[in-house]
């Protein structure tokens, strides 16, 4: 079973079995085009494999249910940032990175813009406005690497980008 698909099922086992009416559990996902057989599909990827996001206002309470309903082994499968007795909330700029560019499901859709002279002008999509964090660009690929700050340490994102054209 691949890590995502494990990932998959934790997230479906813990929102049936912990998670409560005020609560939600994701696992924030980018949209990116992948070329299979020939043809050019839109296809899901983790935003960061391994891990799942919990909105609560009971971080406590939220850990303790976990440990209860699926036990201590599952913390060595699934990534919490936690101490011994509670899951820590994310800082307000970590959960601006992981909720700021995506849309109520939690996806970062595919991005649409243009290059004019070694500059990226995004037209259309989440990355309108960020330009300034896109370090690499794979037109081939229709993808872009964004890097940014997230858990205390610069991160390179893969997301969707599909480049029309090209300015000189």
């Amino acid at each position: 079973m691949t890590d995502t698909r494990y990932t998959e099922r934790v997230c479906n086992d813990i929102r049936e079995h912990v998670i409560t009416d005020n609560e939600q559990i994701f696992m924030p996902q980018i949209e990116r085009m992948r070329k299979v057989g020939g043809k050019w599909n839109l296809v899901l990827r983790p935003m960061f494999s391994g891990y799942l996001f919990i909105t609560s206002n009971e971080p406590k309470q939220l850990y303790e249910r976990i440990h209860h309903a699926l036990g201590k082994t599952i913390f060595k499968y699934v990534k919490l940032i936690r101490n011994d007795e509670y899951i820590i909330p994310l800082s307000p700029s970590d959960e601006r990175i992981v909720t700021e560019m995506s849309d109520e499901k939690h996806v970062l859709r595919a991005s649409l813009g243009y290059i004019k002279g070694d500059k990226l002008i995004v037209t259309d999509g989440p990355l309108q406005g960020h330009e300034g964090s896109v370090v690499k660009i794979d037109r081939h690929k229709r993808t872009a690497v964004i890097e940014a700050e997230f858990l205390g340490e610069m991160r390179h994102i893969t997301v969707g980008l599909e480049v029309v054209k090209k300015i000189n």
